[in-house]
This record gives C-alpha cells, structure tokens and sequence, in this order.
C-alpha cells in the first residue's frame, strides 16, 4: 500500500476513489441516506482530494507528486464527515474548495516581485468562501499571517488583500439576499444523521490531537534538503490551515449565534468536521512513509508513524458510528 501511495503509477489513483466509495457503502448499507446527498458528498470528497492532490504537485509543496496527499485528504473525510443533506453538502464542499483556490493563489507568492494580483485573489476566494460559511474566517487570520511573514511593508498589497476579501464576501451577501427574496432556505436543517459533528468523546479528539502533532513533526522530518521556495510553500500551507481549524474550533466550541444567526448547530459541526478533515490529511501527509530504496523496508520511525495513523483513522471512524 505504501509503495503503491507513493508512486506516480495509475493504480495508485484507484485507491483514492475506492476510499471514498467505501464510506459511502456504509450508508448505503444502512438504506436511510438519500441518493442525492450520497452523490453531493462522494463528488464534493473527491473534487477536495484532487485539488489537494493539484496543490501538493504544482505549488512547490514536494519535489516529486504521488497520490499520497490526495489519500489522505479522502481517508480523514471518509472517517470524520458525516453524511448531511445535499444543501448543507453543497456549501460546505463549495466552501471548501474556495480555500483551497485561496490557499493555491497565495502558495504563488514567491514566484513574482510584485504579488498585489495575487492577494487579491487569495482574499478574494477567502471572501466568498466566509460568505458562504462564517466558520471559514480563520483563513483570513492565515493570509495575514503569510503576509506578516513574507512582505509586510508593502502598503498596496495590504489593500488590495482587504479589497478582495470585501469584494467577495459583498458577492456572497448579494448572493444570501437574492435567495431569500426568492423563498429559498439557504441552509436546510435537516441533517441525515443524528449526531453530525461525527466525533464523540474526548478519545477521538485525543488520536486526531495527537496524529497532528505527531503528522507536523514528520512532515518537517520527510525531506531535510528541500529548496528554499518549497520550504515556503510549505510552511505558508500549515500556517494557513492551522489559522483555519483553530478558529472554526473555537467558533463551533463557543457556539457563537450573533456570527452565526442563520447556521443550525449540526451543520456548524458538519461544516468543522470537513475542515478538520481537509487540514488533518495536510498536515498527516508526512505520516505516511516513504519505501526506503535501497533496502525496500521502512525504518522503526516510519512504521511507528503509519501504524499511528491507520489506527487513528480507526479510531475515529469507530467512535463516529457509536451511538
């Protein structure tokens, strides 16, 4: 499996959709979940992976792209996100891959001098993607945080990173007032299972805790000479999603009803529970080893990592399902 996961071979892309088609053959096992919300939520898990998987390969994350990221990213949605109905799907998935047009526009900016175009985009995408879903607000703090880290005495791109995320934030409040004055509920409060945060008890929060901490540490381990722009790259990317779950973690704990008058408490914790999903496959990427060349083994390190993140996984998809 990880020779496979780390090859650029055809094979190796079975294995992503195969994983999403297994989590939902567990709902389709139970009969109750409709067909719609079924197609929303296995098209929205596998557009996330792919275009995780685009920005592992074209934005200088990795000198060599395999399906490994593009796994990861559908392993953690099969065990964390719970099946909701196609509305709420359909945001937060929508959502979802607006940030990741954020965070690819802003994973550009070592490449040019002048980088205003490109914050405009990034907060641009982070805007509309707020709009749709308030907990989302985090990527802002991340763009910030880039910004500080990368050029902060450019006064022209500060504006044009403000601007954008006003204009597309403006785009998806025009969009909310246009469905209310035509009768349409923008968020369905239906969800298709009981307990939609799909985490329960502190043991589950306890593995996903400790696989990130421990997915963070291997991660910075997995290539000691990578070139400078990679390094970037790759530290703008967990920068920016560790702005993102943190406060869609603080958001969704406090319950916070001015910020979020019209969103149900299950699709919040519907909502979190994909975003958790897409930062956990990031930043446990680098637990997922590499075959050793020479010798064809994993050392005690590597073996040590997979075996916490398979049983992670499986921890948590278990504890989801308890009722």
């Amino acid at each position: 499996m990880i020779s496979i996961l780390r090859s650029n071979q055809p094979i190796a892309w079975t294995i992503v959709p195969l994983t999403i088609l297994l989590g939902l053959s567990w709902y389709i096992w139970e009969g109750t979940t409709p067909l719609s919300s079924l197609a929303v939520h296995g098209i929205g898990g596998l557009s996330l992976a792919l275009y995780s998987h685009h920005l592992y390969v074209q934005r200088n994350f990795v000198e060599r792209g395999d399906a490994a990221l593009a796994w990861s990213v559908a392993a953690w949605s099969v065990a964390l996100v719970p099946m909701a109905s196609p509305t709420e799907g359909a945001q937060t998935w929508l959502s979802l891959l607006l940030l990741c047009g954020s965070l690819d526009q802003t994973l550009r900016i070592h490449r040019q001098p002048s980088t205003s175009s490109i914050q405009f985009r990034a907060s641009l995408c982070a805007g509309l993607a707020v709009g749709i879903q308030p907990l989302n607000v985090g990527i802002v703090l991340g763009l910030i945080a880039v910004q500080l880290r990368s050029r902060p005495s450019i006064f022209r791109e500060w504006a044009l990173l403000i601007l954008g995320f006003a204009h597309g934030f403006l785009i998806t409040e025009i969009g909310w007032h246009f469905i209310s004055i035509l009768g349409l509920s923008a968020v369905s409060s239906s969800n298709q299972m009981a307990n939609a945060t799909a985490v329960h008890g502190p043991w589950a929060y306890g593995a996903m805790i400790t696989a990130g901490a421990f997915g963070l540490l291997m991660l910075r381990r997995e290539n000691p000479r990578l070139i400078l722009k990679m390094k970037n790259a790759r530290f703008h990317a967990i920068l920016m999603l560790l702005c993102l779950v943190g406060t869609a973690s603080a958001m969704h704990s406090l319950n916070l009803k001015v910020v979020l008058p019209t969103r149900t408490a299950e699709y919040t914790g519907y909502h979190w529970s994909a975003i958790a999903a897409w930062t956990e496959g990031f930043i446990c990427l680098g637990l997922i080893p590499k075959r050793e060349r020479r010798t064809d083994r994993t050392n005690a390190l590597d073996t040590g990592a997979w075996l916490l993140f398979v049983g992670t996984l499986l921890v948590v998809f278990g504890l989801r399902f308890i009722r």
